[in-house]
């Protein structure tokens, strides 16, 4: 029996699961790559400020838009974030406009208007509070301090002395997290607040943390801060001892072969002396002066009356020296007194002397030397110290601190075998990806490579299965074959069911599909390839059935 093959029509019906598979991969495709290409070239961003008031961010922020700066903000934080490349144009652009402010104002509350009725009072407040934010700023800019408070206590004047009472400040600190202040900045900080404020001594600035720790010494001329003083001075000079030492014996013995240790006794103790010398050994009269005096009394009386008034017989008047110069004749002088005073050049010395404090009193050193390593064919040896070596030594070191006998210094040089450190690991070579070349090949290939792996995995097969869709062509027998069937069929009595073999006489030219969706396919393309066939076969089967 010939069997006719049927031409597939050029009209054919692609199924609809496959047209949606691959309309569905293309827009999969398209999404995913949009997203890549957007991630891979999405700038990066480096944070501007952090931790901003809510005021300051919305200023911030309309000064970045003003200036087309791309930006992002982290409304948790507060934190302004701006593209990497643009951070310092971004933080020039902000401070020309005075930005972020801050919630403080300093000075700048006294360029704002003031109210016509303004006290006195509230411009001092004002005053006051803008000193205070001031020096806030100021101390908030030091190393480990991310901010500072300060408070001040300035009395008002008074006309009277007495009465005038002095300032005083107080400075909170919040320090970074996991970082100390030096003792150097709490001073600092207390001589600058101090300087700031008139007629405000150290002494009464008060510095603390944000955990309450006293970091200010209070009266800075208190014994308690001066012994902290002094045992930072023994301990510098004992350091320098100990450096000196090192550094003359480490290029003999090796880096790390030289251990030195210094006790320092240092006097602190003050003492002041004033002495006055008199040494003259030769007398000489600078000034002499000499009195004599005479006292005379009359030597007899009369009865008192006007006889006794009259002047005495036979007396003489003294040229020259009137009535006072009448002598009596009879009158003796009675009392004679004679003064001499003379005045001697004397030789006077005055030492004052003031002995200086930090003078050492005794050095005690110990040093501790390492044996001699030699290395002979990858073996180590280690060899001590002879007794040559080790007064030699000792001689350098004695040398090197300025050793005294008449002091009682005291140096012991001892050779014994360090402990070997261990090996340390080379650190590893950063991998490739590290570079920053390849990160930024990366960033820039990576998308156009994802993009072209979901192309070739996705995209392509899609397009390639609708277009290369081939639907089953099924071959039916010829018009004469099938009436010779028809005449067979009615002379041999065939049962009704021969049209479900004439069937397997077709399906024996054509595999048939084994899926039911395959099968309705399979059917569906015959019947748009020869519908008046699949006709005729489908009024036999229904003639054939049993009446």
């Amino acid at each position: 029996m010939a069997e006719q093959a049927v031409t597939p029509s050029t009209t054919m019906m692609i199924p609809v699961p496959r047209i949606i598979g691959a309309v569905l991969g293309v827009v999969v495709t398209v999404l995913v790559s949009i997203g890549i290409y957007t991630w891979g070239t999405a700038p990066s961003f480096s944070s501007l400020y952090n931790g901003l008031e809510p005021t300051d961010a919305a200023q911030v922020i309309a000064a970045l838009q003003s200036a087309g700066i791309a930006y992002e903000l982290n409304a948790a934080s507060g934190s302004v974030m701006v593209e990497s490349g643009r951070v310092h144009e971004a933080r020039l652009n902000l401070a020309s406009q005075g930005l972020p402010k801050g919630t403080a104002m300093g000075l700048e509350m006294l360029h704002e208007e003031q109210n016509f009725g303004t006290s006195q009072f509230v411009e001092s407040a004002r005053y006051h509070h803008a000193m205070e934010t001031e020096l806030a700023r100021t101390i908030s800019t030091m190393r480990n301090v991310k901010s500072a408070r300060v408070h001040l206590a300035i009395p008002k004047k008074s006309v009277f002395v007495r009465k005038r009472e002095k300032p005083s400040a107080s400075v909170v600190l919040n320090l970074y997290g996991g970082r100390v202040i030096e003792p150097g900045q709490v001073n600092a900080i207390v001589h600058l607040t101090a300087s700031s404020i008139s007629s405000l001594s150290p002494e009464h600035v008060t510095v603390v943390d944000q955990s309450g720790r006293l970091l200010s010494s209070g009266d800075l001329s208190s014994s308690v801060a001066m012994t902290t003083k002094q045992y930072d001075y023994v301990r510098l000079v004992e350091r320098d001892y100990e450096q000196r030492i090192e550094h003359l014996l480490e290029p003999i013995m090796g880096v790390g072969k030289v251990r030195a240790t210094v006790n320092a006794n240092i006097d602190f103790t003050q003492l002041e002396s004033t002495e006055e010398l008199f040494n003259n050994p030769k007398q000489t009269v600078r000034s002499e002066q000499s009195s004599e005096s005479k006292r005379f009394t009359k030597s007899g009386g009369g009865v008192p009356g006007a006889l006794s008034n009259q002047p005495p017989q036979g007396g003489q008047l003294v040229e020259g020296t009137g009535d006072a110069g009448v002598v009596p004749a009879s009158s003796k002088p009675q009392n004679t007194s004679r003064n001499s005073v003379r005045n001697y050049e004397v030789d006077r010395t005055i030492r004052h002397s003031r002995q200086g404090t930090g003078k050492v009193q005794r050095l005690t050193v110990a040093v501790l030397v390492d044996d001699k390593v030699a290395v002979e064919e990858g073996e180590t040896t280690r060899t001590p110290l002879t007794k040559d070596e080790i007064a030699r030594i000792t001689s350098l070191v004695q040398q090197t601190i300025g050793f005294s006998q008449d002091r009682g210094d005291l140096v012991n040089v001892i050779n014994a075998s360090f402990t070997p450190l261990e090996a340390v690991e080379d650190l590893p070579e950063p991998s490739i990806m590290e570079n920053r070349w390849v990160q930024l090949a990366l960033k820039w290939l990576g998308p156009f490579i994802l993009i072209l792996i979901l192309i070739l995995t996705i995209l392509k097969p899609s397009i390639k299965g609708l277009s290369s869709y081939t639907p089953p062509v099924p071959v039916l027998a010829s018009p004469a074959n099938e009436d010779a069937a028809g005449n067979e069929n009615a002379q041999g009595g065939v049962a009704a069911g021969e049209g479900a073999a004439q069937l397997e006489h077709q399906a024996s030219a054509i595999p048939l599909p084994s899926d039911h969706d395959e099968k309705v396919d399979f059917a569906r393309s015959m019947v748009q390839q020869d519908p008046k066939k699949v006709a005729n076969v489908v009024k036999d089967w229904i003639g054939n059935e049993p009446a």
